[in-house]
Formats: structure tokens, sequence, C-alpha cells
């Protein structure tokens, strides 16, 4: 018997070395890992703490967010072939949207329905 994977949606951002480096509690604070006393590129293995234990993420990685909102690391090559942008934004610009179209056909709806009621009156 054949399988298919489920098309499911995920988060994921990739990974600036340099960036962690500067802004490590901030940028990424899924990513664990020491940085060379002087602060500078001669960081320890930045890693994630993931459901099979501790990974290390290289510069380029991607690191997603999984359904349950554990965090793991992916190479950018298998990144690429497994998963395409579905033009849904995490800042929420177009997930606002998508939402507003049932809310407002449902608005519609109850407009129609008032119009209707009137009309019986």
């Amino acid at each position: 018997m054949k399988y298919r994977k489920k098309p499911v949606e995920i988060e994921a951002i990739q990974f600036d070395y340099e960036k962690w480096v500067y802004m490590r509690h901030t940028a990424y604070p899924m990513v664990n890992g020491d940085v060379a006393p002087d602060g500078g590129m001669m960081a320890t293995n930045p890693v994630i703490k993931t459901l099979e234990g501790d990974m290390k993420v290289s510069d380029g990685d991607y690191i997603i967010k999984g359904i349950h909102g554990e965090f793991y690391p992916c190479k950018p090559d298998i990144f690429e072939e497994t998963y395409e942008p579905s033009g849904a934004q995490v800042d929420g610009k177009l997930l606002a949207k998508e939402l507003a179209k049932p809310i407002k056909n449902e608005l519609d709806k109850r407009s129609r329905y008032a119009q209707r009621r009137k009309g019986f009156s």
C-alpha cells in the first residue's frame, strides 16, 4: 500500500548565524548556544532542543515550527524540495483578509434576511 503525506501548513524562518550571535535572545529564542567572550563569530554550535534531542543548526538552515509548537532545523535543499509558500503571511495581514471572508458572507446573509423580513411586516 502507498501513503501520501497529509498537507500541513507550517511556520518557518531561515537561520542567520550572524544575527543569532548578536541577537540570540530575541531573534531566535529557540536556539541555544554560547558565544565567544569577545562576542565574535566563534560561537559554539547553536542547537535546538527537539523531540528527538538536541539538533545542531547551521547558517542557512530553516527552523520549522511543527504542528504541536515544537521546533526543529531543516537543511535548505530538503526544505525547498518539501515545502512551498502557502501565500499566508505569519504577520497576519493575509490571514486577516482570508478570515474576514466568511465573516463578510455571514453579515451579507443576515442583511438579506433582515431585508426580506421587512417585506413581510
